[in-house]
């Protein structure tokens, strides 16, 4: 059943359909501020030091106690013994604009200061979790219903965050935080592509990526406005509460209601979006394109009879039958006397492995966002170490994410996606390279600080182009009835490289080049990996297993002018 076949009977975007990708994409942008957003809420104090006791002094006229950050030493004016000990009266905070967060309200200090890092890695372990089970579940259930429940859970665990002090039930808020992120986020997504055909997905992509900019540099004011971190997780909380109730509205992927034999709905949701923009359109949508005598618009038993199972043939058999339609006739008058093939069985992520292509493919796809992902949160982390304001340089790193997304869809508009990718995965690993081996000064002692810097900041440029390419091929590559359960299974390897990516940074201690130089060998390496795949601009998506597999032709699945078209 071509379904870009119907959105081009349909033509551009009207109220009704742009209504609900302003909805998703609400959803995606606010929820960003939520991954992000932990660059602000655990944050380091600028300064911190043991507190002096209730009625002790600092150290005055030769007595007193003298505060240091993991110590407090009491000296004796009378020449004896200076007593060290622990921070046992707590610490006092200084930071430059009055910010705090978890750190200082949870003494996360000292011997302590692993902690820190414990609470970064359990929200990362969250969302590794709930990529590969929201991918899941948005495939069985349908994206809109998965988006809405983790989207309750996203705002009241949010909220919850924000009057948690105990530390044991902040790890587990965390965790679980994590776990109902990728719902709002990845799979947003996936709703957003499936809504899009060939020719407009380009320019959707594009969309979505500036406001993901302006999304992510509009965080920096916030937390500037509110710089206590509890006030900060309390309103990006409850910015999402209005966009609940806007999900709740909405409707269902059209392409996840075909796959899942549910046409009925689908052609309700097809016809409501015809009438909103004034389309008179004989019969319907969907079928219609298999048997002329649907267009009288008189034969509703036959497609409760007979939806399911034409939806899961294949496009070749698809094309015999209205070859053939003595076979086509055979088939319907037979329709009720066995199971529809979608009923029988529910495609799951082991189906990605149980064919050559799709196993080759899928484990691209996964290194991918491995390496995407190292790099990306690698970049990140080094630049932490800028000097400055902590609010404008992140905004500045976000901002500069725009000028990628705009070169990007210049070029997939005129080479597709497979060349691009290789270009931005190969420029991205060659600078990686080149800023590892420039050293710091020559032996005659010029200073080569900005032409590292200059490649440092190309390399981030390029790495970031590769994932929005990568976050799109990733959703044309895979077939509806998996798309996000394989696309949450990509982002949960993702996390790993996310994870992975500290363990680089910390080579350093070995010899400064050396994360750089692996950032580039990854990079490298993803170029190459490109070659195996497909092209998949300007093709429709593959809808089943089998138009997956045959999306490695030169032709697509569907690609041909559908009937609807002719």
């Amino acid at each position: 059943m071509d379904v870009d076949a119907s959105f081009e009977i349909l033509g551009g975007f009207g109220g009704l359909q742009t209504l609900n990708f302003l909805i998703f994409m609400l959803c995606g942008n606010i929820s960003s501020w939520h991954l992000m957003g932990v660059v602000f809420t655990t944050s380091m104090p600028d300064e911190y030091r043991c507190s002096l006791p209730p009625n002790g002094t600092s150290l005055r006229d030769g007595e007193g106690y003298i505060p240091e950050q993991c110590q407090l030493i009491y000296e004796d004016e009378a020449g004896g013994e200076n007593e060290t000990m622990s921070c046992v009266y707590g610490w006092d905070y200084y930071s430059a604009h009055g910010e705090t967060s978890v750190v200082d309200d949870l003494d996360l200090v000292c011997d302590r200061a692993i902690l820190v890092g414990t609470v970064t890695s359990i929200y990362f372990g969250g969302i590794l979790a709930g990529a590969y089970v929201a991918g899941q579940l948005s495939d069985i259930y349908g994206r809109r219903l998965v988006v809405f429940g983790s989207l309750i859970g996203l705002v009241a665990t949010g909220v919850g965050l924000s009057f948690m002090w105990n530390f044991a039930g902040m790890l587990a808020l965390r965790f679980i935080h994590g776990f109902f992120l990728p719902g709002t986020m990845f799979l947003v997504y996936i709703r957003l592509i499936e809504m899009l055909t060939p020719r407009n997905r380009l320019t959707g992509q594009l969309v979505f990526d500036m406001m993901w900019v302006v999304s992510i540099a509009l965080l920096a004011p916030l937390a500037y406005a509110l710089p206590n971190w509890r006030h900060l997780q309390l309103a990006i909380s409850l910015c999402q509460v209005p966009v609940i109730f806007l999900i709740w509205f909405s409707y269902e992927s059209i392409r996840w209601l075909v796959q899942r034999g549910r046409v009925e709905e689908a052609e309700k949701i097809l016809q409501r979006i015809a009438k909103s923009k004034n389309i008179s359109h004989p019969g319907y949508f969907l079928l219609a394109q298999q048997d002329p005598d649907l267009q009288n618009g008189n034969r509703l038993e036959k497609i409760k009879e007979n939806s399911i199972e034409l939806e899961t043939k294949t496009t070749l058999e698809k094309d015999q039958e209205l070859v053939n339609p003595q076979q086509e006739k055979s088939n319907l008058d037979n329709s009720n006397q066995r199971p529809p093939a979608s009923v029988k069985k529910r495609a799951t992520i082991i189906d990605l492995f149980k064919t050559r292509t799709l196993t080759i493919r899928a484990l691209i796809v996964f290194y991918w966002w491995f390496a995407c992902n190292v790099v990306y949160y690698g970049f990140f982390i080094n630049a932490a170490n800028l000097v400055g304001n902590k609010y404008l340089n992140f905004f500045l790193i976000s901002v500069t994410e725009a000028p990628a997304y705009i070169v990007n869809y210049l070029m997939m508009k005129r080479f597709g996606r497979r060349r691009p990718l290789i270009f931005v995965c190969v420029i991205s690993g060659v600078t990686c390279v080149i800023t590892g081996l420039v050293p710091s000064e020559t032996a005659s002692g010029t200073d080569l600080t900005v032409v590292i810097l200059v490649f440092a900041m190309l390399g981030k440029l390029f790495s970031t182009a590769a994932f929005d390419i990568i976050f799109l091929m990733s959703a044309e590559v895979f077939p509806t009835v998996l798309r996000s359960a394989a696309f949450g299974a990509s982002a949960m390897v993702g996390k790993v490289g996310g994870m992975v990516a500290p363990f680089i940074v910390y080579l350093n201690v070995i010899h400064n080049s050396i994360p750089m130089i692996v950032f580039g060998v990854l990079s490298l390496l993803a170029g190459l990996l490109v070659l195996p795949l497909p092209e998949t601009s300007d093709r429709t998506l593959p809808e089943t297993l089998d138009d997956g597999v045959k999306l490695t032709s030169k032709a697509g699945p569907r690609d041909e002018k559908s009937p609807a078209d002719v």
